[in-house]
């Protein structure tokens, strides 16, 4: 149980380019190096680049959907 919470308190980060995804810091080291190692338990949803659809795009794109019909 103390390693999830270890896992809770360490700080994350995510790289992109050759090594990208998500890390956790392992180490601070003096001179602003870290020690960083793949994140054990991942997002179950991965970050997707890009940003999030405005709801102006979203009905241009989409349109009217049609609803069950609940309020």
């Amino acid at each position: 149980m103390a390693d999830c919470q270890v896992m809770a308190d360490a700080l994350h980060v995510t790289l992109s380019g050759d090594l990208a995804g998500d890390y956790v810091v392992e180490e601070q080291l003096d001179g602003g190096r870290i020690v960083l190692a793949p994140e054990p338990y991942p997002s179950v949803f991965p970050a997707r680049p890009g940003r999030p659809v405005t709801a102006a795009e979203f009905e241009e794109h989409f349109g009217d959907l049609p609803t069950d019909q609940e309020p």
